[in-house]
């Protein structure tokens, strides 16, 4: 039995135990130190409550000893303790709980309000009632620092998580504050400090509105102007590389005292600038006056999109028209679509392949696509572009007819004539006369060798632009050299010492060469003509990429009308050639990708070809042609 004035004076040094710590643990054992030390108690545990729907769970804060197990007062105090949460309503009315062990020891169990239970074991001695009673408003003031250490603890973690989870955030993150009406800047994260050139020290304490200023908004905004709540939006802001587009999102905290927010910027800058520019691509698209379609394979196949071009070409209302056909529709001969979409798919590109198609009315018309096949969310897509060319195959019919029309009548004429003038020439003896029947004669050599070239030149243009030989320059001159020495004898064709060098070209290079030199030597005025042809890097392109072959002759040089003609692309009524031997050798230097180039001479004309050099890895082949 303890008077009066001690059971004061260990409730005060009880009291003066009790306090946070750093920790709950820590809490706990210090005020339960004090309990055992005070009471003169030998043992005891804090055990933190936990309800779990139909469960009751009692953990272990702080006991002496350290295991509880093994103090048979203790256990005999454990047995005490509730499972379930009926038991536990009744416990909670029945402390506080006392008892005897068989040993003469003395437990008591008493409530530590909205934490948990404090057990106290003592031998030799009793704690008794006045002082049991005095204990309540000590293990009240017990279980709130407990319950705050719990609190605090659990805010620890939280903002431990919360900051693991700012810090790893890969977007621009800020945290804002409230004070005195101006939302601060707390805290930033190091993809905010990249973005915005802000550093956290720099931008601690500073408006937010300083640092992040939507474009187009002036400076006086106030914390509550801004976006607030779960959905994002769209905003242009100053980076620290310039204007730069984001989707913000500005969410409130919950937290004691001021209103924190968090500010997440994620940058879709790239992400708009490829968005405007697949809108300009689908304009351009959509406004391309070729067909632009995309279909899926097979041998009906459907559309999957079509441009207004394509609408045009195939005379439809709009792109509706071709929502419910399908794409072997738009062929005139169905077997057709098949085999384009065989060879599609075998080939993965196609170009310029030519088809007899018909409009939403029926109409025939003449296209030419070229598209390749991709892979689109695990399905094959064919993407198409078309031309019109019905209008060019209408040309391409009519000029094979002419051709074939005028140059077989031209040279059955020619025929004709030349019998005749044969029988003229035969009869007549006068001079005079004879000289205009010698004039007949050569006029009518003159259109046999016009209708000659005029097959030549078509010939020339049904080859295309696609050259796939090169030639040895040197081999070809030596070819060119041979053939020339027999067709003119009593000329001169001299070919200056050149480095070894080929281009790209096939036999129609050789073909312009001829043509070249032989006109030269056919207008040539002079009693012996001269020609000589250089070789060496191009001087007008300036490239080791082009080779120029440079045709000199000593004859009258080229008419100015057949010049400017030549040099403008086009004849007129008042400035046309007298023949098609220029307009050959110009037709066939564009073709193989080159130029022509007729420049002033001292004595004569000066012809430059200038054609791309072959490429080291492309194999190299003599350019022959027939001699005609």
């Amino acid at each position: 039995m303890i008077d009066r004035q001690q059971r004061i004076q260990a409730l005060y040094e009880i009291s003066l135990s009790i306090g946070p710590k750093e920790t709950l643990k820590a809490t706990a054992d210090n005020a339960l130190s004090g309990y055992l030390k005070k009471l003169n108690c030998s043992v005891g545990t804090i055990f933190q409550r936990t309800l779990n729907d139909d469960d009751v769970r009692y953990d272990i804060t702080a006991t002496i000893p350290a295991s509880p197990h093994g103090n048979d007062t203790l256990m005999a105090a454990i047995d005490h303790l509730p499972g379930t949460v009926d038991d536990h309503r009744s416990f909670i009315e029945a402390l506080p709980i006392s008892g005897e062990t068989d040993n003469g020891a003395h437990y008591y169990l008493m409530e530590l309000p909205e934490f948990g239970v404090l057990v106290l074991g003592k031998r030799g001695g009793e704690i008794d009632e006045i002082t049991q009673s005095a204990l309540k408003p000590l293990n009240e003031k017990l279980a709130e620092a407990c319950r705050s250490q719990l609190v605090e603890g659990q805010l620890r973690t939280e903002r431990n998580r919360f900051e693991a989870v700012f810090d790893a955030i890969p977007e621009p993150v800020v945290n804002t504050v409230i004070e005195h009406g101006e939302e601060r800047v707390k805290r930033v994260n190091r993809p905010f400090e990249n973005t915005f050139g802000y550093t956290e020290q720099t931008a601690r304490d500073r408006p937010i509105t300083d640092l992040i200023i939507p474009e187009g908004t002036d400076g006086d905004i106030s914390p509550t102007s801004l976006h607030d709540g779960s959905e994002p939006r769209e905003v242009r802001c100053e980076t620290a590389t310039g204007i730069g587009e984001f989707l913000f999102r500005r969410v409130p905290v919950d937290s004691q005292g001021s209103r924190e927010y968090i500010h997440l910027y994620v940058d879709i800058t790239s992400q708009k600038k490829r968005q405007q520019e697949l809108e300009r691509y689908e304009r351009l698209v959509e406004n391309l006056p070729i067909g632009v379609f995309r279909t899926t394979p097979g041998p009906k196949g459907e559309f999957r999109l079509v441009n207004q071009g394509f609408v045009d070409i195939f005379e439809g209302d709009s792109s509706a028209d071709f929502e419910g056909l399908s794409v072997a529709d738009i062929y005139v001969d169905p077997t057709d679509r098949e085999r384009f979409s065989n060879q599609l798919l075998e080939q993965g590109s196609v170009d310029g392949v030519e088809l007899q198609l018909q409009t939403v009315d029926g109409n025939p018309i003449w296209c030419e696509i070229s598209g390749i096949a991709v892979e689109e969310d695990g399905e094959t897509v064919f993407e198409l572009a078309l031309q019109n060319i019905t209008e060019r195959k209408e040309r391409q019919q009519q000029l094979a007819v002419l051709n074939r029309v005028l140059r077989h009548n031209l040279r059955n004429g020619m025929n004709v004539i030349r019998g005749n003038t044969s029988l003229l020439s035969a009869e007549i003896d006068d001079g005079t006369l004879q000289t205009h029947v010698t004039a007949i004669e050569q006029r009518v050599e003159n259109l046999e060798q016009l209708s000659e070239k005029a097959g030549t030149v078509r010939s020339l243009f049904d080859q295309g632009r696609e050259v796939n030989v090169t030639c040895d320059v040197g081999e070809l001159l030596s070819e060119l050299k041979s053939e020339f020495e027999e067709r003119h004898p009593t000329a001169g064709l001299t070919i200056e010492p050149f480095e070894p060098v080929a281009v790209r070209a096939d036999v129609r290079l050789k073909m312009a060469l001829l043509e070249i030199v032989d006109n030269a030597v056919v207008h040539n005025n002079q009693a012996v003509p001269a020609i000589s042809v250089a070789v060496g890097r191009s001087e007008t392109k300036g490239s080791d990429d082009w080779v120029d072959i440079t045709i000199t002759d000593n004859g009258p040089g080229i008419p100015d009308d057949e010049r400017r003609a030549i040099e403008t692309g086009e004849e007129t009524p008042l400035q046309h050639g007298t023949g098609l031997g220029l307009w050959l050798v110009y037709w066939t230097v564009s073709l193989l990708g080159g130029e022509i180039t007729i420049a002033d001479h001292d004595a004569g004309t000066r012809i430059i070809l200038t054609l791309p050099r072959a490429s080291a890895h492309q194999s190299t082949h003599a350019a022959n042609v027939d001699s005609h």
